[in-house]
């Protein structure tokens, strides 16, 4: 079958490695705690980075791949990284969130400008005065079809004008939780967290 090395680390998480496309892999990680992650075309656990290894889930995933067929080799390395490092490893991982939603944004903003001039040239073919369709006239299945892609182009345009919307409230709120995490309040109380905790 196939070799699974399921790795942890502070650094990267928890992370599944060696999955083949129809192996039945994917639906066995998934059933046990692990998600898709896109970015890196892997599966892991998420919010795993710079915590101690969720070993239930680790050994649960392991256990259903070993009963399904597969290989699977575990390494777990418990090193915590400096808090500095791990801040502005955090730090540039929201960036490119936040850069990689603006420009998403944009593209959906453009999308949706486009959706709207489509709408309005698809209105303006329509026979002026919000003319009746003539039935039974030679003109009625040209105004038939000029009142469905006046319809069609209305429901595509405000679809994408909801992806555009969507997409800006994501982008606006990645980076408003950048401001926030940076505030001298949420840090004067990450510090008392971890005084207390010391």
């Amino acid at each position: 079958m196939t070799e699974i090395t399921i790795t942890h680390t502070a650094a990267d998480g928890t992370l599944a490695d060696g999955m083949v496309r129809g192996g039945g892999t994917y639906e066995l990680l998934k059933a046990n705690g692990f998600r898709w992650f896109r970015s890196l075309g892997l599966m892991g656990i998420q919010s795993s980075r710079d915590r101690q290894p969720n070993e239930h889930k680790i050994s649960r995933a392991a256990r259903a791949l070993e009963e399904a067929g597969h290989t699977v080799t575990v390494e777990i390395d418990r090193t915590h990284r400096d808090p500095a490092e791990a801040e502005a490893d955090r730090a540039a991982r929201q960036a490119e969130r936040v850069a990689a939603l603006e420009n998403k944004a944009d593209r959906r903003a453009a999308d949706a400008e486009a959706a709207w001039n489509a709408e309005q040239r698809a209105t303006a073919a329509l026979p002026p005065g919000g003319e009746p369709v003539k039935v039974g006239h030679h003109s009625e299945g040209r105004h038939r079809r000029a009142i469905d892609r006046a319809h069609t182009a209305l429901g595509k345009a405000v679809a994408a004008d909801r992806d555009a919307d969507h997409a800006a409230n994501r982008a606006e709120s990645a980076a408003r939780t950048t401001e926030l995490r940076n505030s001298p309040v949420t840090v004067a109380n990450r510090i008392r967290c971890f005084t207390a905790g010391a």
